[in-house]
């Protein structure tokens, strides 16, 4: 018997809906999906007992509140969070008079920074889909607020866009997350034409979590990355540096660059910080081969479970690799060390401290960055002469040595004088490199979850201060100190 099949209407998908039919979702996304605890592998332990405390403070405050993002990934996965990021329906404003010391940053999306002892928490407001004046443009200004379904689809992936209750225990899937995390495949929310456009960064974040969880690209996403590199250029820099130094310190590097080499990332990526005036026109088309020493020696630092570089230091490795010769010519015209300030920023007049502007680091980090140039020659100058390594204390000295260990093949330092250096690591002051500003008093880091002060509180023993009033002297008519 034939059975007359009738056509019917397709109906737009949620995310046409969403933003309008105007981008179709990069695949129709499954039906809306709730993990009951039970039904997946998430622990307790897992949860970092700061981030029970902020969803529960903020639910307390008459808020919606949840854990999202690549924690709830982690977690599915078995793994152990390094940081949580929790999505609310309170604003900006409203999270920050809920808890003390907290800080308001971003220009694009604005969010709150809550910083523990060991941890630090991004709450951010419920996304909604963004006002576009054209087809595809990059998102300079996202604060828009919606709803937590809203929130989903405005994420960069698909296996960072779950949610998860802690107090319910639930976890839940709007894009179709949790059928990627089985599959192992890092797919987009949007066509990636469309996601890449509105975030450029998002093609290097690809390659981060294909490299870090071993996951594969799906072919629109790895198609589209190859097609639009170019969309880099107007990135701001302190972006790309942020992204660069995660790549640089997660014990990956090689596998990373190489991707990178792969899908035409690297070129514009190093472009920016202006590295082809660094090399004969041979090399220039292909910077990798410079930079697998360095890149290896990284890889070998952190599999040895040693000292965790700050990320300045390893970014700053990444410029001098690329520099190397300016770095040596400095070192070569200049044998006596440069300790002050403003004698380190007048030496380094070449091209590092210029790359270090073009790759936009952080206020913090350009100072110490300089501390650290200046100590790493004072150090080679004593290798030079036949002196004994560098035991003074002095700013970014143990910097310097960690920055001359990776760099060690790189510059042709001798192993027996980075060892003598490793040595001394103990004895070190560590120099404050403001990677991870904390918020902090005389009595250590703040707790968020306390109530906030009043900014003119009294003493805590009660007894306030009373303030010495200035006394004029008397001024008579014979002049300032009166008749005679």
């Amino acid at each position: 018997m034939e059975h007359t099949i009738k056509a019917k209407t397709k109906k737009p998908s949620a995310l046409a809906r969403l933003f309008g039919g105007k981008n179709k979702p990069a695949r129709e996304p499954p039906p809306h999906q709730i993990l009951r605890r039970g039904e997946h592998s998430i622990q307790s332990e897992q949860i970092h007992p700061s981030v029970l405390d902020i969803v529960s403070k903020l639910r307390q405050g008459g808020f919606e509140a949840q854990v999202v993002g690549g924690a709830v990934r982690d977690m599915l996965m078995g793994r152990t969070p390094k940081d949580f990021d929790v999505v609310t329906s309170a604003k900006p404003e409203q999270v920050k008079a809920l808890f003390q010391r907290a800080r308001i940053i971003g220009r694009r999306f604005r969010l709150v920074l809550l910083h523990f002892k060991g941890i630090t928490v991004e709450v951010s407001t419920f996304r909604a889909p963004p006002k576009r004046e054209g087809e595809a443009r990059m998102i300079m200004r996202d604060n828009r607020f919606g709803t937590p379904r809203e929130d989903a689809f405005r994420r960069d992936f698909t296996i960072n866009a779950l949610a998860f209750d802690p107090e319910t225990f639930a976890v839940t899937d709007w894009v179709g997350g949790l059928e990627d995390l089985e599959g192992r495949v890092i797919r987009t929310i949007t066509p990636p034409e469309v996601s890449f456009a509105e975030d450029p960064v998002r093609m290097l974040r690809a390659v981060r979590f294909q490299v870090r969880l071993g996951f594969k690209l799906d072919p629109p996403l790895e198609s589209a990355i190859r097609q639009m590199t170019g969309h880099l250029a107007p990135v701001v820099r302190h972006r790309l540096a942020e992204e660069t130094q995660r790549f640089l310190t997660g014990g990956q590097a090689v596998e990373a660059f190489a991707r990178f080499r792969d899908l035409g990332l690297l070129g514009p990526l190093l472009s920016l910080s202006g590295y082809k005036g660094f090399f004969p026109p041979k090399s220039a088309a292909d910077p990798y081969p410079v930079l697998l020493p360095y890149l290896e020696d990284l890889d070998r630092w952190a599999a040895k479970g040693r000292e965790t570089l700050s990320p300045t230091v390893a970014l700053l490795g990444l410029l001098i690799t690329l520099g190397k010769r300016e770095f040596r010519n400095y070192i070569t015209a200049n044998p006596q060390p440069v300790e002050e300030r403003k004698e380190v920023v007048a030496g380094f007049r070449g091209s590092i401290p210029a790359m270090m502007g073009e790759w936009g680091l952080l206020k913090g980090q350009v100072m110490p960055a300089l501390h650290i140039l200046g100590a790493a020659h004072a150090l080679i100058r004593e290798q030079n002469k036949g002196g004994r390594p560098e035991t003074r204390v002095m700013g970014g000295v143990r910097e310097a040595w960690l920055l001359l260990t990776v760099l060690r093949r790189v510059l042709g330092l001798s192993e027996g004088f980075v060892k003598k250096g490793i040595a001394l690591l103990p004895d070190l002051p560590v120099l404050p490199i403001l990677d991870h500003p904390r918020p902090k008093t005389r009595g250590g880091i703040l707790d968020p979850l306390q109530p906030r002060q009043a900014k003119n509180k009294p003493p805590s023993d009660g007894v306030k201060k009373r303030r010495k009033r200035r006394r004029r002297r008397p001024r008579g008519r014979g002049g300032a100190g009166g008749p005679a």
